[in-house]
């Protein structure tokens, strides 16, 4: 192509400038659809992206007023927990605590006595109490005492356990046990 073809060009586009346009506009929507196919996924994932959000928001706001009632009873039970907590120091009413279960279960507390607590974890948020405890009483009477420390308000958790006849020929049973009560730090 030469500068004489060129200025053909120039007088023909001179002659018909409705036609240049149209084609200067033509090949501008060309370039756009291009752009526009060549962004086409980049679109759909922004497309569904935006959609999953609105799912998540939508199901949120649906959800809320049961979670608010999940939070609550949460926050009922954590009550309930540190309500029945022991205080370590206050060993009159850890004490009374045996002996309430001592006269429901109708047995006889030999030997109670509360045992060095172990240093707690740092991390932990509770201290752990234990007690030694030595009861008699019919099957029926330790097995009672034994329900009431795990059936019981106070968190226990029963680390030794050590039943036996007091004779052979006797109905009397004695339990030795070591029980860890859950106390605040």
């Amino acid at each position: 192509m030469n500068a004489a073809d060129f200025m053909q060009w120039i007088a023909l586009a001179r002659r018909n400038p409705v036609t240049v346009i149209c084609a200067v506009v033509c090949l501008i929507c060309g370039l756009i659809c291009w752009y526009l196919a060549s962004n086409m996924k980049w679109l759909d994932l922004e497309h569904k992206q935006l959609m999953q959000d609105s799912d998540l928001a939508q199901a949120s706001l649906i959800s809320g007023p049961s979670v608010k009632q999940e939070r609550l009873a949460a926050l009922v039970v954590t009550r309930q927990i540190e309500e029945n907590l022991v205080v370590e120091d206050n060993l009159a009413e850890n004490l009374q605590y045996f002996y309430r279960l001592e006269d429901r279960s109708k047995c006889h507390i030999v030997e109670l006595r509360p045992l060095n607590s172990t240093i707690p974890d740092t991390r932990s948020l509770f201290r752990r109490v234990p007690f030694s405890i030595r009861i008699t009483g019919t099957y029926e009477q330790v097995v009672g005492f034994l329900n009431g420390i795990e059936t019981g308000t106070r968190l226990a958790n029963i680390t030794t356990l050590n039943i036996r006849r007091r004779d052979p020929a006797s109905l009397t049973l004695i339990l030795d046990l070591n029980v860890e009560m859950l106390g605040r730090k």
